[in-house]
């Protein structure tokens, strides 16, 4: 057996167990592969490189396995392009040629490499959904110069352009998930702030030098316990003093009206720019 239980019918046949025996008492995930108990997920992705041994682990996934992801939508895999498939609900696989270089492993499973998941990722995911991913491992673990030389170097293929629009629009110097999400809004509404940078002697969460603005996004902490308030309060004194304008916005208010602060936001930081020239 191979890791999960999965084999294929000759290596049954070769350990000893009947034709009849197989077909009765074992699971059959694809032609040939059987498994001794129901297949998880995990079970399926062996299944596949048994079923196609020039399968590789791609998409959602390849993203499941990096543990980008928590979930993935049955099992997807890059296959060569002459390959045929079986018709089956939770298999979907993509025909192409994937060069060795872009390919690597992860649990033993064969799996296209991390640039290439994600450019697959933006290819069948909803923007909303892909852009997490998109900032979290460009600010985390992948290159942005390599992603986007493997882009250039495979052109024309199906997810490039929505990789590219991604990558111009990613947030990658977030502390937090509502900052992230005010950063992308923000850029996306053509507003590129510095973030988490340091303002004389304290860091703050996003800065517009040119408009003296500063703007911060408060989590519980700052409602909940009187120390943090205090010392926000100084803070926000120390550096309005100083000539800058400090906006405050609850991290609730962000992730339920992204587009309303970072709207407002932007009027502001235009306006003062504006002013200030």
């Amino acid at each position: 057996m191979h890791p999960h239980g999965v084999a294929t019918r000759a290596e049954l046949l070769a350990a000893g167990i009947p034709n009849s025996t197989i077909t009765r008492r074992y699971h059959r995930i694809l032609p040939k592969i059987y498994s001794a108990e129901e297949p998880t997920r995990i079970a399926r992705c062996y299944a596949v490189t048994l079923w196609q041994p020039g399968a590789l682990l791609s998409h959602r996934t390849a993203a499941w396995l990096y543990g980008w992801v928590s979930e993935s939508p049955g099992v997807e895999a890059t296959i060569p392009p002459k390959s045929s498939a079986p018709s089956t609900s939770w298999l979907t696989v993509y025909r192409r040629e994937i060069p060795d270089r872009e390919t690597t492993e992860v649990q033993c499973l064969p799996v296209v490499g991390r640039e290439r998941a994600l450019i697959d990722c933006c290819a069948v995911m909803a923007p909303a959904d892909v852009s997490r991913i998109v900032d979290e491992r460009l600010a985390a673990e992948i290159d942005v110069d390599r992603l986007r030389a493997l882009i250039r170097n495979s052109p024309r293929r199906r997810g490039n352009a929505r990789a590219l629009d991604q990558i111009d629009k990613a947030a990658v110097g977030f502390a937090s998930e509502p900052e992230r999400v005010l950063d992308r809004t923000l850029i996306q509404l053509g507003l590129r702030l510095q973030t988490n940078v340091w303002v004389g002697r304290y860091i703050c969460d996003f800065v517009d030098e040119l408009a003296k603005v500063i703007i911060e996004v408060d989590g519980r902490a700052y409602h909940s316990a009187p120390e943090v308030f205090t010392s926000d309060r100084t803070r926000q004194n120390e550096l309005q003093l100083d000539g800058w304008l400090v906006l405050r916005f609850s991290a609730v208010d962000v992730m339920a009206h992204p587009e309303k602060v970072a709207r407002q936001i932007a009027e502001v930081v235009r306006r003062r720019r504006a002013a200030r020239r």
